[in-house]
Protein backbone atom coordinates (compact mmCIF):
# COMPACT_ATOMS: atom_id res chain seq x y z
CA UNK A 1 0.00 0.00 0.00
CA UNK A 2 1.23 3.93 -0.88
CA UNK A 3 2.36 5.95 1.90
CA UNK A 4 -0.44 8.29 1.05
CA UNK A 5 -2.99 5.86 1.43
CA UNK A 6 -1.78 4.70 4.75
CA UNK A 7 -1.49 8.47 6.01
CA UNK A 8 -5.21 8.77 4.58
CA UNK A 9 -5.59 5.89 7.00
CA UNK A 10 -4.06 6.74 10.13
CA UNK A 11 -5.34 11.03 9.31
CA UNK A 12 -9.22 9.39 9.58
CA UNK A 13 -8.60 7.23 12.25
CA UNK A 14 -7.17 10.34 14.65
CA UNK A 15 -10.03 12.69 13.08
CA UNK A 16 -12.19 9.26 14.14
CA UNK A 17 -10.86 9.52 17.49
CA UNK A 18 -11.58 13.37 18.20
CA UNK A 19 -15.44 12.59 16.92
CA UNK A 20 -15.58 10.54 19.83
CA UNK A 21 -15.35 13.45 22.04
CA UNK A 22 -18.26 14.87 20.86
CA UNK A 23 -20.15 11.37 21.41
CA UNK A 24 -18.93 10.96 25.15
CA UNK A 25 -18.76 14.75 26.56
CA UNK A 26 -22.14 14.78 27.44
CA UNK A 27 -22.13 11.62 29.49
CA UNK A 28 -18.67 12.77 30.91
CA UNK A 29 -20.48 16.32 31.82
CA UNK A 30 -23.19 14.24 33.19
CA UNK A 31 -25.80 16.64 31.23
CA UNK A 32 -26.95 13.26 29.88
CA UNK A 33 -27.54 9.91 32.82
CA UNK A 34 -25.20 7.20 31.63
CA UNK A 35 -22.88 4.36 32.91
CA UNK A 36 -19.84 4.68 34.16
CA UNK A 37 -18.33 1.30 33.43
CA UNK A 38 -19.32 2.00 29.89
CA UNK A 39 -17.92 5.14 29.67
CA UNK A 40 -14.20 4.33 30.98
CA UNK A 41 -15.17 1.12 27.86
CA UNK A 42 -15.41 4.11 25.74
CA UNK A 43 -12.33 6.19 27.16
CA UNK A 44 -10.28 2.73 26.88
CA UNK A 45 -10.98 2.14 23.22
CA UNK A 46 -10.36 5.26 22.09
CA UNK A 47 -7.18 5.86 23.77
CA UNK A 48 -5.93 2.21 22.57
CA UNK A 49 -6.41 3.34 18.71
CA UNK A 50 -5.37 6.51 19.54
CA UNK A 51 -1.76 4.80 20.89
CA UNK A 52 -2.07 2.40 17.57
CA UNK A 53 -2.24 5.66 15.56
CA UNK A 54 0.50 7.54 17.39
CA UNK A 55 2.65 4.80 16.87
CA UNK A 56 1.70 4.06 13.12
CA UNK A 57 2.39 7.90 12.50
CA UNK A 58 6.34 7.50 13.87
CA UNK A 59 6.56 4.15 11.55
CA UNK A 60 5.85 6.10 8.80
CA UNK A 61 7.46 8.84 9.40
CA UNK A 62 10.61 7.25 9.94
CA UNK A 63 10.03 5.33 6.77
CA UNK A 64 9.37 8.51 4.67
CA UNK A 65 12.16 8.97 1.91
CA UNK A 66 13.32 5.74 1.74
CA UNK A 67 11.63 4.73 -1.62
CA UNK A 68 13.15 7.29 -3.72
CA UNK A 69 10.19 9.74 -3.57
CA UNK A 70 10.38 12.90 -5.13
CA UNK A 71 11.36 15.85 -2.56
CA UNK A 72 8.42 17.44 -2.77
CA UNK A 73 6.06 14.44 -2.13
CA UNK A 74 8.16 13.96 1.11
CA UNK A 75 7.75 17.18 2.35
CA UNK A 76 3.82 17.49 1.55
CA UNK A 77 3.67 13.89 3.36
CA UNK A 78 5.87 15.10 6.35
CA UNK A 79 3.65 18.11 6.92
CA UNK A 80 0.61 16.20 6.52
CA UNK A 81 1.95 13.96 9.56
CA UNK A 82 3.29 16.34 11.61
CA UNK A 83 -0.81 17.70 11.38
CA UNK A 84 -1.88 14.49 12.17
CA UNK A 85 0.57 14.15 15.28
CA UNK A 86 -0.97 17.68 16.24
CA UNK A 87 -4.19 16.34 16.29
CA UNK A 88 -3.22 13.42 18.12
CA UNK A 89 -2.11 15.80 21.01
CA UNK A 90 -5.15 17.89 20.91
CA UNK A 91 -7.33 14.35 21.03
CA UNK A 92 -5.50 13.36 24.26
CA UNK A 93 -5.95 16.41 25.66
CA UNK A 94 -9.61 16.87 24.85
CA UNK A 95 -10.08 13.16 26.80
CA UNK A 96 -7.85 14.19 29.43
CA UNK A 97 -9.74 17.20 30.11
CA UNK A 98 -12.98 14.96 29.97
CA UNK A 99 -12.03 12.68 32.02
CA UNK A 100 -10.39 15.31 34.69
CA UNK A 101 -14.60 16.78 34.77
CA UNK A 102 -16.05 13.83 34.82
CA UNK A 103 -13.79 12.62 38.21
CA UNK A 104 -14.82 16.54 39.70
CA UNK A 105 -18.14 15.71 39.10
CA UNK A 106 -17.96 12.17 40.28
CA UNK A 107 -15.45 12.04 42.74
CA UNK A 108 -17.19 8.11 43.55
CA UNK A 109 -15.87 7.25 40.35
CA UNK A 110 -12.55 8.75 40.63
CA UNK A 111 -10.44 6.35 41.06
CA UNK A 112 -11.26 4.04 37.75
CA UNK A 113 -10.32 6.69 35.80
CA UNK A 114 -6.87 7.04 36.93
CA UNK A 115 -5.36 4.40 34.54
CA UNK A 116 -6.85 5.82 31.28
CA UNK A 117 -6.11 9.19 32.13
CA UNK A 118 -2.60 8.51 32.23
CA UNK A 119 -2.73 6.76 29.13
CA UNK A 120 -4.03 9.26 27.53
CA UNK A 121 -1.38 12.13 29.20
CA UNK A 122 0.91 9.00 28.17
CA UNK A 123 0.21 9.34 24.58
CA UNK A 124 0.02 13.37 24.78
CA UNK A 125 3.53 13.46 25.68
CA UNK A 126 4.65 10.86 23.08
CA UNK A 127 3.35 13.64 20.49
CA UNK A 128 6.30 15.62 21.48
CA UNK A 129 8.79 12.92 21.23
CA UNK A 130 8.11 12.38 17.55
CA UNK A 131 10.39 14.98 15.51
CA UNK A 132 9.52 14.90 11.64
CA UNK A 133 12.75 15.00 10.34
CA UNK A 134 13.82 17.80 7.99
CA UNK A 135 12.92 17.37 4.39
CA UNK A 136 13.85 18.91 0.95
CA UNK A 137 13.76 22.74 1.03
CA UNK A 138 10.80 24.27 -0.55
CA UNK A 139 12.17 24.27 -4.46
CA UNK A 140 14.72 21.46 -4.30
CA UNK A 141 12.45 19.51 -7.12
CA UNK A 142 11.87 22.61 -9.52
CA UNK A 143 15.63 24.23 -9.81
CA UNK A 144 18.83 22.51 -10.19
CA UNK A 145 21.41 23.94 -8.56
CA UNK A 146 23.68 26.13 -11.32
CA UNK A 147 27.20 26.87 -10.02
CA UNK A 148 29.78 27.96 -12.41
CA UNK A 149 30.35 31.13 -15.00
CA UNK A 150 28.08 28.79 -17.20
CA UNK A 151 25.16 29.71 -15.31
CA UNK A 152 26.01 33.37 -14.80
CA UNK A 153 26.40 33.34 -19.35
CA UNK A 154 23.37 31.46 -19.57
CA UNK A 155 21.24 34.61 -17.68
CA UNK A 156 19.27 37.01 -19.68
CA UNK A 157 20.30 40.40 -18.36
CA UNK A 158 16.48 41.70 -20.11
CA UNK A 159 15.03 39.25 -17.18
CA UNK A 160 16.93 40.44 -14.46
Amino acid sequence: MSTELNLLFLEKKVEAARLCASITEPFATGTVPGNPKDLMADYETVVKRLDEALGDLKKLNASLGKDGMDPGDVRHLQQRIEVAVGEVARVAQDFAAQIRFFEAMNPAEAAATKNILTRFDTVDKATREITVKDGPEEGDEIQPEETGQAAADEADPMLM
